[in-house]
């Protein structure tokens, strides 16, 4: 089977420019007291930290061989039921506990900078210990559409 969905969910861009501003005040205060080469040191360690932390706190959500995938987390499509695009206020209900679907037993991957849309999924395994999945997604509409198609092929092609 072929990959069917790839979304890297990274901040958005404004956490990213709050954060080198952040790194250039930083550096800007430390170049004003130690020297200008020591501010540019630090803007460059800062800028890096920034990138390297980004790229290691983003996840990717990947459809393909017959499993979701979030990261390193996996779950087989054959175990997955119905899907649901939540908006910004669902994902703000689902927070907060609100949203009868989405049980504290959920896996959950709603990062703070995330985007304000998100995916639920069901686990209709019982002896799964997740009663489902909750993915922010930028993409949210499509990764739904994506993820009901590769349920339902998968589904068809175990004669369920």
């Amino acid at each position: 089977m072929t990959q069917t969905y790839r979304e890297r969910v990274v901040p958005g861009a404004w956490w990213i420019v709050v954060a080198f501003l952040i790194v250039g005040m930083v550096s800007v205060a430390y170049g004003a007291a130690l020297g200008t080469g020591i501010g540019f040191v630090v803007f460059a360690v800062g800028a890096g930290i920034v990138l390297f932390g980004t790229r290691a706190v983003t996840d990717t959500i990947v459809i393909d061989d017959g499993e979701l995938g979030v990261g390193r987390a996996r779950v087989p499509l054959h175990v997955l039921g119905a899907v649901r695009v939540l908006t910004s206020d669902d994902v703000a209900r689902a927070r907060r506990g609100f949203d009868p679907e989405v049980t504290d037993t959920a896996f959950t991957r709603l990062p703070p900078w995330g985007p304000s849309h998100a995916v639920w999924v069901e686990v209709a395994d019982d002896s799964d210990p997740h009663s489902g999945w909750l993915l922010a997604s930028r993409y949210a509409d499509d990764f739904g559409r994506e993820l009901t198609e590769a349920i339902a092929a998968c589904h068809r092609r175990s004669g369920e």
